[in-house]
């Protein structure tokens, strides 16, 4: 087959060649770590986000990267890359602020144990609804809590790259955006 992908009289067999547009596929690595992709999203929470608490034995991560991005169909997206050593039963937390509070916190799951790479993406902007972004610096921070309410570890990381121009009003009750953990892109 991918000899017939580069015969030019087989252009019709071209579009079979190129890998499938995997935007709207959910992340596995997030999977794996907290048994879901979809977290309950709630914009401008009343509570703030934890300080940055050290992890205790058994748990070592990282927070990586934080970053403003598009998915492979030129969607706006939040992309978040940690490395992560985990214990079972906390659940992830999600909190995107800026100088004026809390924009947005996105809950999920319970703990496996966990070692490796976790990358996802959660989408910023889809039928003309949007996070509701300001133009300051934004700060990301990750916790992971027990169900009694004890924060296990978090921190905090400054969002890179230009934030995105985002159009749509606030998302209603039930949207699409910043709801599911997507995959991050091929070779991230």
């Amino acid at each position: 087959m991918a000899a017939l992908c580069l015969l030019p009289s087989a252009l019709v067999l071209l579009a079979g060649c190129e890998k499938p547009d995997a935007s709207f596929t959910t992340s596995p690595s997030l999977r794996a770590l907290v048994g879901t992709t979809a977290g309950n999203v709630v914009f401008h929470p009343v509570e703030t986000p934890p300080t940055a608490v050290e992890p205790p034995p058994g748990w070592e991560w990282e927070l990586g990267l934080a970053r403003f991005t598009k998915l492979e169909n030129e969607q706006p997206a939040l992309q978040v890359v940690m490395q992560v050593n985990s214990r079972p039963g906390a659940g992830i937390e999600l909190w995107l602020s800026d100088s004026s509070g809390v924009i947005v916190r996105w809950t999920a799951g319970s703990t496996a144990v966990y070692g490796g790479v976790v990358c996802f993406q959660l989408l910023l902007e889809k039928d003309g609804q949007a996070v509701p972004l300001g133009t300051a610096k934004h700060q990301l921070t990750v916790a992971f809590r027990e169900p009694e309410g004890n924060v296990v570890t978090a921190k905090t990381v400054e969002v890179k790259n230009t934030t995105p121009k985002l159009t749509g009003g606030p998302p209603a009750p039930g949207s699409e955006v910043f709801r599911t953990a997507l995959s991050c892109p091929r070779g991230s």
